[in-house]
């Protein structure tokens, strides 16, 4: 379970801080943040030249994140701004762990921290790209964090079979394919007015354009956001995600 651990929070950091290099950066750049994680790490590799933002977070008494960019990272943005920059992706991680616990996460405090991340910590490695360059970036968590986190008990062989995270039949689940769709609307029309339609014409749906459109998993809404262009495709930004608990229970159907 290891590497669902990395996968989860290591997916939560890219995201937020491609949200955040985007927001900061407004203006000042074209280019576009995208996250993935580093299939062959381990969680152990050290980012060379890093500047590291230490984050304690409300999970727990002493809990602590750590992440860990290297410098030809955050100086794309300048120190005055990367300070910014950390502490809004530190911000939504917790929001994420919110939604994904089912009680308020909070950062509290947290800055730029001397000296190299300590290697012993469990942590995911993730990329950012931006444009044609390639940047590297980690995310590391604590003890007191791994064990008030579900996924991080469930790391650690601690989680019973009755604990999220922790059964062994959904650990066996995890790598199975699902099929994603995303609805902009729905609405009922008359067999008639179906028989109507043709070329150029136009089906009034129930959602407004303001409105954000719904990711379906199983004819179930597991998430709400909104509609981005990447790379030429359709995308959805994730702006609302239903209970950790209804995703997990779905992916067990």
């Amino acid at each position: 379970m290891m590497r669902a651990a990395q996968t989860r929070i290591g997916a939560y950091a890219g995201r937020a801080l491609c949200e955040a290099l985007s927001e900061f950066l407004k203006g000042a750049t074209d280019r576009v943040f995208e996250a993935g994680m580093v299939s062959d790490a381990d969680g152990s590799e050290v980012v060379e030249d890093a500047v590291v933002w230490r984050q304690p977070v409300s999970l727990a008494e002493g809990a602590c994140l750590w992440l860990s960019a290297g410098r030809e990272l955050w100086e794309t943005s300048g120190r005055a701004a990367w300070d910014g920059i950390a502490a809004q992706t530190m911000s939504a991680v917790a929001s994420a762990l919110s939604e994904e616990t089912g009680r308020e996460v909070r950062v509290e405090g947290g800055g730029i921290e001397d000296g190299e991340l300590d290697a012993e910590l469990p942590a995911a490695v993730f990329e950012i790209r931006g444009g044609d360059q390639v940047w590297q970036a980690r995310i590391a968590w604590n003890a007191e964090f791994a064990a008030a986190w579900p996924m991080g008990n469930a790391a650690a062989g601690e989680g019973t079979a009755g604990e999220p995270g922790g059964s062994k039949t959904l650990d066996l689940l995890m790598d199975v394919a699902l099929p994603v769709s995303v609805s902009f609307g729905k609405t009922s029309l008359q067999i008639r007015e179906v028989l109507k339609l043709n070329t150029g014409s136009v089906v009034e749906l129930d959602r407004l354009v303001s409105e954000p459109v719904e990711v379906i998993v199983n004819n179930c809404v597991i998430a709400r956001g909104d509609v981005v262009v990447v790379d030429g495709n359709y995308g959805v930004r994730v702006t609302q995600l239903a209970s950790r608990a209804e995703r997990m229970g779905l992916a067990a159907k």
